[in-house]
């Protein structure tokens, strides 16, 4: 059986480190899911960079690296070079961020984008989907 390759923006990683409520149990459900191997999970190297940022400032240095470091133990960082930042600068989106995670995704032939901001991504040419709606469309 073919495992999903998935890309996970920031805010979804956030919600399972920070136990961002109302999102950090469906976060937790699909973590378990790239524990479990069932899909394989990758994200870019800005959203670590931004993921450390945050979690900073909620934690002090030492916990913020130790969650980046079992972060790291369940997603792979994919390298995201020139030819993704051009495409990023030259595109239509509004958030600057997410055009580098979804050319990330796309130049590395991802299934699927998760995200809980649908909305940042309508006019992605890969499958974009919330942690809940992946999670209920895998039942």
């Amino acid at each position: 059986m073919k495992k999903d390759k998935v890309f996970l923006d920031t805010d979804v990683i956030l919600d399972l480190l920070t136990e961002r409520e109302p999102h950090f149990k469906p976060a937790v459900e699909f973590f378990l899911k790239i524990q479990d191997k069932t899909i394989m999970a990758y994200t870019s190297p800005v959203a670590i960079a931004n993921i450390f940022f945050i979690l900073n400032k909620h934690f002090d240095r030492n916990k913020a690296m130790q969650s980046l470091v079992k972060l790291k133990s369940l997603v792979k960082v994919l390298n995201c070079g020139d030819r993704v930042i051009e495409l990023a600068l030259s595109s239509d989106f509004t958030d600057f961020e997410d055009s580098i995670q979804y050319y990330t995704a796309l130049e590395n032939d991802i299934d699927i984008l998760i995200t809980r901001n649908i909305k940042d991504y309508k006019t992605a040419n890969i499958n974009v989907s919330t942690p809940i709606e992946y999670i209920a469309a895998s039942i």
